[in-house]
């Protein structure tokens, strides 16, 4: 597969996701938003509780590359705005998917 083909590729998933995001209502939400909610539902599915730790959030492909303030910023975003909501009964940090995020 050459270089302009997978380019090409990219941006046509590219393209499909913002489309899609829009349809969800999700076009508010800033990247590292985005990146952050997608990282604790894929994580919450893996687990029985559906919720996912903070060090997992940290540590995944997506967000593996934001500073410990921006995830933390960014966290305390999607509390406020409703797409994400503390796990009871944990003395982790864990997170679940919010009522927002539950319209979507």
């Amino acid at each position: 597969m050459s270089d302009k083909f997978k380019i090409t590729t990219a941006a046509r998933l590219r393209e499909l996701l913002a489309t899609m995001e829009r349809d969800l209502g999700l076009e508010s939400l800033s990247t590292n938003e985005l990146n952050v909610l997608y990282v604790v539902r894929l994580l919450s599915e893996n687990s029985s509780d559906f919720v996912a730790e903070a060090a997992e959030i940290r540590d995944h492909t997506i967000t593996r590359h934001m500073s410990q303030p921006t995830l933390n910023r960014t966290i305390r975003s999607l509390l406020d705005k409703g797409y994400l909501d503390t796990a009871p009964n944990y003395k982790a940090k864990r997170y679940r998917l919010g009522p927002k995020a539950a319209e979507a």
